[in-house]
């Protein structure tokens, strides 16, 4: 194959380095929840607390890692989040208690961080501008796809070995898949290839020189911090965030809590995981060829639909099927136009220290959903208040999007 489409294999490189990242280690690891339960005699406020405090931590450390993109190599951050996720995987099987279980993810978000979606896509950006749209798309379906492939492996491990002996299978799978990609895979910046973004060779005739300088520039952080238009799109990827990571890691306890009616809830997580594969891949497209505030705003309703679906699971358990369908596509679809929309707003010269921010805030956001809907559940019962602030809150995102603007610096999007 071509120098000029190594691209994509770059893109399978990251793609398989986010299927660890994302797709094992925040859709995956909430399903040896209900062990941790049973062995510990922990509640659900208490075994979520890990990653209420991954989430925390993320959002600290974001900022500090956009910095170093903008002014270091990608490719060694990466190294560093890769050996802090294996490690991470091998001491989650030794645990004895919940301090260490924190220890343990903390390690998860220093690894996340490093590794995962924002060197990613501060990498993709830099390889891809016209096909970015479906390349994004591509990448995110890393998570989803972790989802639905690790989640019936993990549910094998913990049958045939125990909880602990299924975290070392993980383990060791994510060390030699994800240090196997950056090695041969994954590389800073296409100009090293003597290309362009898309594959295009520098210095020919087909106006790859212009999306170069396209690609560089860009809004600079002080005159972002100074738009509102920011503030409003921290409103709407931030309740998003608050929405989705809430649903995310509290799906399979609810599921528990209303298992006399719902059955097979490993089966339902495989299909959500699965949907939302589907949903990336048709954002993706739809937003390279599409006003992207148009498919975003279709992608929140979407997903605010999928939210009233799992609110009536308790009186309408056939319902399961179709939010694992509708959240699937919606969360998903959300997710992706979320990253297209902060790459073609502010992709450029300070495009690290910018997406650190939005990733910051994201995260928190992720963290007071995980909070307000564990808490609420330990103090009523039920998931059920926590649901209708999750109904509420995506769709005033979604009333949002149209009011979106684009800095002055680039097109509209």
């Amino acid at each position: 194959m071509g120098k000029k489409y190594f691209a994509w294999l770059l893109l399978g490189g990251l793609f398989i380095c986010y299927v660890i990242s994302n797709g094992v280690i925040l859709n995956t690891l909430p399903i040896f929840y209900p062990a941790l339960l049973e062995e510990f005699g922990w509640d659900q406020a208490k075994v979520t607390r890990p990653a209420q405090m991954l989430f925390f931590s993320v959002a600290l450390i974001s900022p500090f890692v956009g910095l170093l993109l903008d002014r270091g190599s990608p490719r060694r951050i990466m190294l560093t989040g890769i050996l802090l996720m294996t490690a991470a995987f091998f001491a989650f099987a030794y645990i004895r208690d919940l301090g260490q279980m924190i220890a343990v993810y903390f390690l998860f978000s220093l690894g996340i961080v490093m590794g995962g979606i924002i060197p990613s896509m501060y990498i993709l950006t830099k390889w891809f501008v016209r096909y970015r749209g479906i390349a994004v798309g591509i990448l995110l379906v890393g998570s989803s796809f972790g989802g639905t492939i690790f989640n019936p492996i993990a549910a094998w491990g913990i049958g045939a070995f125990g909880w602990r002996g299924a975290l070392l299978l993980l383990g060791t799978i994510a060390g030699v898949c994800m240090f196997g990609s950056l090695a041969l895979l994954i590389r800073n910046h296409p100009s090293e290839f003597g290309l362009g973004p898309d594959g295009k060779v520098l210095g020919d005739s087909s106006g790859v020189n212009k999306e170069v300088a396209q690609a560089a520039e860009g809004p600079m952080l002080g005159s972002t911090l100074r738009s509102p238009s920011f503030y409003l799109l921290m409103l709407v990827t931030g309740g998003m965030w608050f929405c989705i990571v809430a649903v995310i890691q509290h799906q399979a306890l609810y599921f528990k809590d209303i298992g006399d009616k719902l059955p097979a809830s490993a089966g339902v997580l495989s299909a959500f995981f699965f949907c939302s594969i589907l949903g990336k891949i048709i954002f993706g497209k739809l937003g390279d060829h599409y006003p992207k505030k148009t498919i975003m705003f279709a992608a929140t309703l979407n997903l605010a639909l999928g939210a009233i679906f799992l609110y009536l699971l308790g009186d309408y358990p056939g319902l399961v099927w179709g939010y694992a369908i509708v959240f699937g596509i919606g969360f998903s679809g959300t997710f992706t136009m979320i990253q297209l929309l902060v790459a073609g707003f502010y992709a450029g010269k300070a495009y690290g220290k910018i997406l650190g921010l939005v990733t910051m805030v994201d995260t928190i956001s992720g963290v007071m959903g995980i909070l307000v809907l564990g808490q609420l559940r330990a103090a009523q019962g039920n998931y059920g208040q926590g649901l209708q602030i999750l109904i509420a809150i995506s769709i005033i995102a979604a009333i949002s999007v149209p009011f979106l603007t684009p800095p002055k610096t680039v097109r509209p999007q």
